[in-house]
């Protein structure tokens, strides 16, 4: 399978080689609704790969993104995403927190900014 061309002139790197070859994180389980927040500055960033420093300036603290828009955002399917940003949480690169509570659904102004979100994806 060839590289897909990413936007512009740029290629896609393969999963496996963001990933160091792995095919799951073991110790790291994510949903498309858990939230990651970046939990290191932009300074650090230099010298990652490309793809890990843009999902990194994507998830700034405190809010962060869900899994499923960072994987639109990306341009990538849902499942190697998951395998990405596992990959950054065993490196604690990343910080990742449960979908909201039942409770917490309850706040309609919080419910509206998501559907704001998501219709701008």
């Amino acid at each position: 399978m060839a590289d897909e061309p990413q936007r512009g002139s740029r290629r896609r790197t393969r999963l496996y080689a963001l990933t160091d070859g792995r095919t799951a994180a073991p110790h790291t389980v994510l949903t498309m609704d858990t939230t990651i927040t970046a939990a290191v500055t932009e300074e650090d960033h230099d010298g990652l790969p490309t793809e890990w420093q843009a999902v990194l300036a994507m998830c700034p603290p405190p809010n962060g993104r869900a899994v499923a828009e960072i994987a639109a955002r990306m341009g990538m399917r849902l499942t190697p995403m998951t395998l990405l940003l596992g990959e950054l949480a065993d490196r604690g690169l990343i910080h990742h927190r449960p979908p909201l509570e039942g409770a917490e659904t309850t706040n309609v102004h919080l419910l509206m900014r998501i559907r704001d979100n998501l219709a701008r994806i």
